[in-house]
């Protein structure tokens, strides 16, 4: 079982049962992210699959939405608690799929009271990733770069460990000392005298010009052939967005028996814009495109309008042609699905409960009268009980 939602629990003195309550075991809902796993997996090991293919469409997005109150932050909990312990634990749910392989979740709460913004995004996803004990080269070169620009005189390691934000992550002790590696590696290959004010005037001019000529001593970095470019735009927050065809990079090129699937869990992604100003979705959309070797599993209450066309300039990609999983209609995970409503199993256990008070229906002790409304109610609930054919009764394929 997953552990209980204590805000759920403290929100009210009412202590009749809640919809929260039904949807706690979520099993459903874990099959289908384990058949949205299955189907990434084996595409981007497909021999076709390039993390600097930036034309061809994006099927990595898996989304639940639904109405506030029904426990989708906890489904996001569960699902990141249950992808560190691949076994199952004490969840109840099956153990993952073994051909999925070596899975990094990461869950990020996009919340307007969680204290995060798109830099801690970033950081959270590099965090992730430094759990591989793996160098991310090209990221961490740009990355440092951003950060001596934006955090003059601010260790990351200091910042980081400041930050309760970032307390959840096990890498942040080691996450410096890897970019300050791969920052000194680069000074070395290219003559530099030290890492310190390496990416900074004639010290920037050197790595791009060896980046551009492709150097023998650099040539693993120049392989990237975005690196030069992204080095030399100006390190802000558009840039900062960019850097994740980096990172994607970096993590299609760790060595075979050391890779993992990027799993990342953006939740109350309904605080990300106000449907009007999209300009932190859109550097977030950025992310996910520019990493499609990553599955990203999106909650909220909103379905995730990527697919409409109209939204063509508040978005960088928008329209079915860039995301035909995210239509309305889509049979194929991962793909969009609401999430709340119930199996008709489930349906006779809430109204059996939500109706009993006090060991009577409704709170009423004419057993015929409380038959009777039971009948009613069922009658009035069952044709919200949407159901999936086959194993997903209580998860909703968008339509």
């Amino acid at each position: 079982m997953t552990k209980p939602d204590l805000r759920a629990l403290f929100r009210s003195n009412d202590r009749e049962v809640k919809a929260v309550d039904f949807f706690a075991d979520r099993r459903d809902e874990w099959g289908t992210v384990v058949a949205s796993l299955v189907r990434h997996t084996q595409r981007v090991r497909g021999a076709g699959f390039s993390v600097e293919d930036l034309e061809a469409p994006r099927r990595n997005v898996l989304v639940f939405y639904g109405v506030g109150g029904i426990g989708k932050s906890t489904l996001s909990r569960a699902l990141t608690e249950h992808l560190r312990d691949r076994e199952g634990g004490g969840s109840g749910w099956s153990p993952l799929d073994p051909q999925v392989g070596r899975v990094v979740p990461v869950r990020v709460d996009m919340s307007r009271d969680s204290g995060g913004d798109f830099e801690s995004l970033m950081l959270s996803l590099r965090l992730a990733a430094a759990n591989l004990g793996q160098p991310m080269p090209t990221f961490d070169i740009a990355f440092q770069r951003y950060w001596d620009r934006n955090h003059p005189g601010e260790p990351l390691d200091e910042y980081l460990r400041r930050r309760t934000w970032f307390s959840r992550f096990s890498g942040t002790q080691s996450l410096s000392e890897q970019m300050q590696s791969a920052l000194a590696d680069v000074a070395q290959a290219v003559a530099l005298p030290g890492t310190t004010g390496a990416l900074v005037g004639q010290g920037l001019r050197s790595v791009v010009r060896a980046l551009r000529e492709r150097r023998h001593q650099i040539r693993s970095l120049a392989e990237c052939q975005r690196l030069a470019d992204l080095l030399e735009a100006d390190p802000d927050l558009e840039a900062l967005s960019y850097y994740a065809h980096l990172l994607a990079w970096d993590l299609d090129r760790v060595p075979a028996k050391h890779r993992a699937t990027p799993i990342v869990l953006l939740d109350t992604f309904e605080d990300v814009g106000d449907r009007v100003h999209r300009d932190l979705e859109r550097l977030i959309q950025r992310v996910v495109w520019l990493m499609p070797n990553a599955l990203f599993i999106i909650t909220g209450r909103n379905r995730l309008q990527w697919d409409d066309a109209r939204l063509e300039g508040q978005l960088d990609w928008a329209g079915a042609q860039f995301w035909p999983q995210l239509t309305g209609g889509a049979a194929e995970e991962p793909r969009q699905h609401t999430v709340g409503y119930l199996s008709a199993e489930d349906c006779e256990t809430y109204l059996c409960k939500r109706l009993t008070m006090a060991g009577h229906a409704d709170g009423r002790p004419n057993a015929a009268h409380s038959d009777s409304q039971l009948a009613w109610a069922a009658a009035v609930f069952r044709p919200r009980c949407h159901a999936l054919p086959g194993s997903l009764p209580r998860v909703r394929a968008d339509s």
